[in-house]
């Protein structure tokens, strides 16, 4: 027994633990499987210009959710019904949730914004990107980071934190193809606090068995312009080659 018990500290211990005022953000997600194994990258690079990429992609898409160690036995309606009813953030943020957009049953690419307060600028740059590149609405889901419609400078960890989990679920359920997370912040919560846009931009990154592709967000497009413009173009584009190449 260590002669150096200290009850004071033990104390600080117990009553830490038992603080749920913070919500912590978890971003290893166990239950999407994120961290379960590098191997689907390795087979997707040595095959894919072999099987092709779409027949590829679909295999890994049919083999994932039975191989994801922590279950999701929600359907989407279900969780829907819990987001919509959701009451975490006690504030003047906390208004009707909203839900996704389009195909919300079985998209190939689910896209992730910070929340649902879309500018018409906004909406018709995105809209404009999906229908250039190839994409319609039967192919994606818009889905959200943040539900409740607050504005980008009001989102914090916690508010992340009490969202989250509702998106690491929807994206199981709907186990799209593709996840392509809409500016910085949705791309800190799959790479964590210290990930910048730059790192990952342009690229697939594969966390398990789960393809990643972020893009510049919206708003930085319509700040910077044209230029920035056809570089959104270009990564939406190969977003949906990615989905619907035939490969060699």
């Amino acid at each position: 027994m260590n002669s150096d018990f200290n009850q004071k500290q033990l104390n600080q211990i117990i009553s830490s633990a038992l603080d749920d005022s913070v919500v912590p953000i978890d971003r290893l997600y166990g239950q999407l499987g994120f961290m379960e194994s590098q191997v689907i990258e390795s087979i997707f690079t040595a095959f894919k210009d072999r099987i092709g990429e779409t027949d590829l992609i679909n295999v890994i898409r049919d083999s994932r959710i039975p191989a994801i160690s922590v279950k999701n036995n929600f359907k989407i309606t279900d969780l829907h019904t819990v987001t919509k009813n959701c009451s975490k953030c006690k504030s003047s943020l906390s208004v009707d949730p909203q839900l996704p957009k389009w195909n919300v049953n079985n998209p190939d690419v689910v896209f992730i914004m910070d929340s649902p307060l879309l500018t018409q600028q906004v909406t018709s740059l995105f809209v404009a990107a999906l229908k250039k590149s190839g994409f319609n609405s039967n192919q994606i889901c818009l889905t959200y980071l943040v539900r409740c419609p607050v504005i980008s400078s009001s989102i914090d960890d916690v508010i992340i934190g009490n969202c989250s989990n509702y998106l690491h679920q929807e994206i199981q359920i709907m186990n799209p193809k593709l996840v392509v997370p809409i500016g910085s912040n949705p791309l800190k919560l799959f790479f964590g606090p210290d990930a910048k846009i730059k790192t990952y931009k342009g690229k697939i990154t594969w966390l398990g068995s789960w393809p990643i592709f972020p893009i510049y967000s919206l708003l930085y497009i319509l700040k910077i312009g044209a230029s920035a413009e056809e570089i959104f173009y270009a990564d939406m584009l190969q977003a949906y080659q990615f989905c619907y190449s035939k490969g060699s």
